[in-house]
């Protein structure tokens, strides 16, 4: 029997349960996030930007938490939802500062460490500090 993959709604639902902070963001209210179009992209922008906030504000166990469950979608996940999770979240931290991108790049487990270093073959990381 195979198992249904989650998707976009699975994993913003879990997002918004398990980060208070998270269901504060305008972004709830600006896109339709509950179906597979090109407005995911800009949710994940922005969740990844938030969790690059929360690291440079000192709260790495929260962005640690949020890192967790992105390893986890990588795998539970299905294709447009990891695809967007690889372009967007992951390369949104490819363009944060050197110091958070650093502590962030420590949090990654190994699907997540393998995904960030394939962007490698199209983007680099940003050198600003």
């Amino acid at each position: 029997m195979l198992l249904q993959k989650k998707n976009f709604e699975d994993f913003y639902n879990e997002i918004r349960d398990q980060f208070p902070k998270m269901r504060e963001l305008d972004t709830w209210n600006k896109y339709v996030w509950t179906l597979d179009g090109y407005e995911n992209s800009m949710i994940m922008i922005e969740l990844s930007k938030e969790m690059a906030n929360w690291v440079a504000n000192g709260k790495e166990s929260e962005g640690k938490k949020l890192m967790d469950v992105i390893e986890r979608y990588f795998h539970e996940g299905d294709m447009p939802l990891t695809s967007i999770i690889y372009t967007d979240f992951l390369l949104t931290i490819m363009e944060a500062k050197k110091d958070v991108r650093e502590v962030i790049k420590k949090m990654m487990g190994s699907e997540t460490e393998k995904q960030y270093k394939n962007l490698f073959e199209f983007y680099r990381e940003q050198d600003m500090d």
